[in-house]
C-alpha cells in the first residue's frame, strides 16, 4: 500500500472499510454539502482541516455557523469530520507502526490528548509485557492484525465502547506511507 497524501489516506480508509469518524471532503463551493453533512451527523465538536498540506490549518468547531465560516476560508479542498473528541471514554490515542513483531508507537493516555501532542513513545517487540500494560493496546493490536495494517503508520484512537461509523472500539484517523 502506498499513500501519498491525506486524500489518499481518506480514500484508502474508506476502501478498506476501516472504522472511522463520519467525514467528507469539500471545497468552499460545496457549502450545501457541508450543511447536509452537519445536519446528518450532529456532534458536539467537528474538525475542519486542510488536506493538501501536512500540518495544515485545523480548526475545532462546535456550531454550524462557525463551521460554514471556517469552510469559506480554505482556498481549496478541506475535510470536515466529527471530531474524535465527540466520543466519550477514549483510553488511548496515537500512531503505531507494526512490522514483523516490532512495534513503534507514539501515544497519549490523556483524555485531552490529540495527535499533535503525543507525550509517550515505545519501541518494543510484541512479546514484551510493557506493550500489553498500555490501556487499550490489546484492542489496537487486534484491530491492526485483523485489518492487516502492517508496514504502514496508522493514526488511531481507542475507546472503551464501540464508536464511529462501524461501531468498533478503534477508530482510524489516518494512514501514512510516503508523506
Amino acid at each position: 500500500m502506498k499513500i501519498l497524501n491525506k486524500q489518499d489516506s481518506f480514500n484508502q480508509i474508506k476502501k478498506l472499510r476501516l472504522n472511522r469518524v463520519p467525514e467528507i471532503i469539500a471545497t468552499k463551493n460545496d457549502l450545501a454539502k457541508v450543511e447536509e453533512f452537519l445536519d446528518k451527523n450532529p456532534a458536539p465538536i467537528y474538525v475542519i482541516r486542510d488536506i493538501e498540506h501536512a500540518m495544515g490549518r485545523t480548526f475545532f468547531v462546535s456550531s454550524k455557523e462557525e463551521c460554514l465560516a471556517k469552510a469559506k476560508t480554505y482556498p481549496s479542498f478541506f475535510s470536515l469530520a466529527v471530531s474524535i473528541k465527540s466520543y466519550p471514554n477514549r483510553v488511548l490515542i496515537g500512531d503505531i507502526y507494526v512490522s514483523g513483531d516490532s512495534v513503534d508507537m507514539t501515544y497519549s493516555l490523556s483524555p485531552d490528548g490529540n495527535h499533535r501532542n503525543l507525550d509517550e513513545s515505545i519501541y518494543a517487540s510484541l512479546d514484551e509485557n510493557r506493550l500489553w500494560d498500555i490501556p487499550g493496546f490489546s484492542d489496537l493490536i487486534k484491530y491492526v492484525t485483523d485489518k492487516n495494517l502492517f508496514d504502514v503508520i496508522v493514526e488511531f484512537a481507542v475507546y472503551k465502547n464501540p464508536v464511529g461509523v462501524n461501531k468498533e472500539k478503534v477508530i482510524i484517523t489516518e494512514l501514512r506511507t510516503d508523506y
